[in-house]
């Protein structure tokens, strides 16, 4: 799903000011796309920050987190 999404950021030009492509998925987003629970989508987010596949930065208090989707070749 962020892979997908981040396809759609690059197309778009969505690039921080280090030209690092970005997206936007909101955890709402994520547990209507997964039909989980709360509790599990924060626990998977989790999971992926902790192995390295994904880097969060925190933009502000009302708006949702910018993800970087790492890619291993």
């Amino acid at each position: 799903m962020m892979l997908d999404r981040m396809g759609l950021s690059k197309k778009n030009n969505w690039l921080d000011e280090q030209k690092r492509v970005f997206i936007y998925y909101t955890v709402d987003e994520i547990i209507e796309k997964m039909g989980c629970c709360k509790q599990k989508t924060v626990k998977l987010l989790k999971e992926l920050k902790e192995i390295g596949l994904i880097e969060c930065e925190r933009i502000g208090l009302t708006k949702p987190n910018r993800i970087y989707v790492k890619t291993y070749y």
